[in-house]
């Protein structure tokens, strides 16, 4: 079974897709002590995920210390989420210059590991044009992982001298992408910046075009506004629905109805779509059947939060600067009413099956690394048609 490792592994959103789609994990390396109670407590509930000692409770830099005695050869892929706030626009935008930017340990791991893929995730603000120089030399940096910045080298100076090398060894063939998780089927516009890596001696590594989406808002849209079906499948009442299209979807309802826009594949999911089954919360009472979902009163708007809309896929749920930003993590119903999602719900909205728990860690904790994942089906969809592409066989398994 093709194996990997994953560094910055939060709370297991990237971890659990690409185990879904059938590597085994080899190590999973966090330092967040409420994020590794999560893995450790899945590992226990389902032992088909990963083993409990699996799971290195340290910080990267201090894992890669001691990764040469730890026997990891022949690992396939590498991945994670290499911490987003240095680039976050709703954090200080610092960049390199910030000590969480940790991209050097996530190179350094592929350098010391080799593996046939690589797989980082991060937020679209690291396109901004400020970052764009910085963004371009980690690509040219992952591509040529052996050639390590010198004791007090510059970033720009370590950038001109990969730029000039010559040397061969280790080499990767880099492919930058932007995704919105809702094209792939998650109830959520969740856009997020990959970097993916084929090492060059692959069969495949110069042929990779990009993930293939399967999902559209142009369905949505037609779903609801041509045909209804996606009204009639929730069983929502006329009374209940929104009277109009929105202001930016009209153009695009107009050139459905005319037939002169014709979507392919199957439609965005929906916040509706996502607690579809789950009873609704009660406030402050637990659910017998599903961990972790419990109401939380108080749900209200406030500058910049105003909820996520019941029939459109959720906004990007977060972690927060200062803790859990509420507004994303609110529903908004169609008469404007507003509740709060439970930790069960945003875990939908994240793609985490039922089974995967959260219940180790307070609400406040749980949203925290809830935000901080990556969508669980993102991770399974881009790792499966990695591997198909280069040949490896996968066991995908189910939970």
């Amino acid at each position: 079974m093709p194996t990997s490792v994953e560094i910055f592994a939060g709370g297991g959103g990237m971890a659990l897709g690409t185990r879904l789609s059938g590597f085994r994990h080899a190590q999973l390396v966090e330092w967040d002590a409420a994020a590794c109670r999560v893995l450790r407590h899945n590992a226990s509930e389902q032992p088909e995920l990963w083993k409990p000692d699996t799971v290195r409770e340290t910080d990267v830099r201090a894992w890669l210390s001691e990764v040469d005695s730890l026997n990891l050869t022949e690992i396939d892929l590498v991945a994670g989420g290499p911490p987003c706030q240095p680039f976050s626009t709703g954090g200080l935008a610092a960049g390199h210059e910030d000590p969480r930017n940790m991209f050097s340990s996530a190179i350094e791991t592929v350098r010391k590991l080799a593996p046939k893929l690589v797989l980082f995730e991060n937020v679209p603000g690291l396109l901004r044009e400020s970052f764009k120089p910085y963004y371009e030399y980690l690509q040219n940096w992952l591509s040529r992982p052996e050639i390590n910045p010198r004791p007090g080298e510059l970033w720009t100076d370590h950038a001109d001298r990969i730029a000039r090398s010559r040397t061969s060894g280790l080499r990767y063939r880099v492919y930058p992408e932007v995704i919105n998780a809702a094209d792939l089927g998650v109830p959520q516009a969740r856009k997020r910046v990959l970097l993916i890596g084929i090492r060059s001696d692959i069969t495949g590594a110069e042929t990779w075009k990009k993930i293939s989406t399967s999902h559209s808002r142009e369905e949505l849209l037609r779903s609801q506004w041509v045909t209804g079906e996606y009204w009639e499948e929730h069983c929502v009442p006329t009374s209940d629905r929104p009277e109009t299209p929105s202001p930016r979807d009209r153009r695009t309802v107009d050139l459905l109805r005319q037939g002169q826009l014709l979507p392919e594949g199957e439609r965005w999911r929906t916040v509706r779509d996502a607690i579809k089954g789950l009873p609704t919360p009660v406030d402050g009472v637990p659910d017998d059947t599903f961990d972790s979902h419990v109401g939380i009163p108080g749900a209200r708007v406030y500058k910049g939060h105003t909820g996520s809309a019941i029939d459109a896929p959720s906004k990007t749920i977060k972690a927060g600067v200062h803790g859990v930003c509420g507004g994303e993590a609110m529903i908004r119903w169609n008469d404007d009413s507003l509740r709060y999602l439970t930790v069960r719900e945003s875990a939908r909205v994240q793609s985490f099956p039922d089974s995967y728990q959260f219940s180790p860690l307070s609400r406040t904790s749980a949203m925290r690394v809830l935000g901080n994942a990556v969508a669980v089906d993102v991770a399974k969809e881009a790792t499966s048609q990695l591997a198909a592409h280069i040949g490896l066989e996968l066991d995908p398994i189910e939970i």
